[in-house]
Order: C-alpha cells, then structure tokens, then sequence
C-alpha cells in the first residue's frame, strides 16, 4: 500500500494557504501547483528542482517563495503573475539571468540572489520594484550591476 500524498491530491487542497517541503529530495514542482491559487507562501528549499513550472505565475497570491538551495537554471517568464510577492528567495541556486517580468513584482520588498552565476540585473527592477527595500545579490566573485 503506497502512502505517499500525490501532487493530484495536494492540488485538490484549494484552502491550503502554506507548503513548506524544504529537504526532501523533490526534483520537479509540477503544473497542478498552479491550481493552488490561496497558497500564500511555497517553501521548498534544499531540494533537487532544476527549474519551476510556468505555471507558478497563476498562484497571485503568493506572498513568500523561498526555493533557495536547488539546482534551479532559469526562473519562468510568468513570475511576473505573481503580484502579492513580497519576498523571493533564489540564492544558491545555478541562475545566470532573471527574467524582465520579475520587475512587475511591484510589492515585492526582498530578494535574495546570492550564490548563482548572475553577471547582471534587468535594470528594470530598480525602476519598477519600488518597495524593494533588501537585495543580497551577488558574492564576492561579481559584484558589477
């Protein structure tokens, strides 16, 4: 008898408001986390992802992603979706670009960024991200933004 949850059923959870499955090996976040729209903060930190699913930019109520501490390469075009997001967590991550789109996180108040491969930032976060009041971008081996 198998007794792990399934995604299909977490996903039918349309009340669920926090997920916090940091350090369990999870290599993929599948799509049917999209459907998970009251979730308001998804914490699955040192994990195995290797990317997140577009369709992450569905949960607009989002408020604290922490997905630090993965195997994470590019960050999807629909993070932009996420409009209550106010904090992001990236750092220790193998990014080497953000998407534009996360300049449309307009409430979005700390990102961290640290331990990546980032050269640069779209310039379009210190124009857009007003409320972005902590930034921990890069380590001591760049620091040119």
């Amino acid at each position: 008898m198998d007794n792990s949850l399934s995604w299909e059923e977490l996903a039918s959870l349309k009340s669920l408001m926090v997920i916090s499955l940091n350090q369990n090996h999870i290599a993929t976040l599948p799509p049917e986390v999209g459907t998970l729209t009251s979730l308001r903060q998804l914490h699955i930190a040192h994990n195995e992802l290797t990317g997140l699913p577009s369709e992450i930019g569905l949960l607009t109520s989002l408020e604290v992603l922490k997905v630090n501490n993965n195997r994470i390469h590019s960050i999807p075009e629909s993070i932009g979706g996420c409009a209550s997001l106010i904090e992001v967590d990236l750092s220790s991550n193998l990014l080497v670009e953000l998407p534009e789109t996360i300049s449309k996180l307009k409430v979005l108040k700390a990102l961290y960024l640290r331990n990546n491969g980032l050269r640069s930032l779209p310039s379009s976060i210190f124009k857009q991200c007003c409320k972005l009041s902590t930034l921990a971008s890069f380590d001591s081996k760049a620091r040119k933004y």
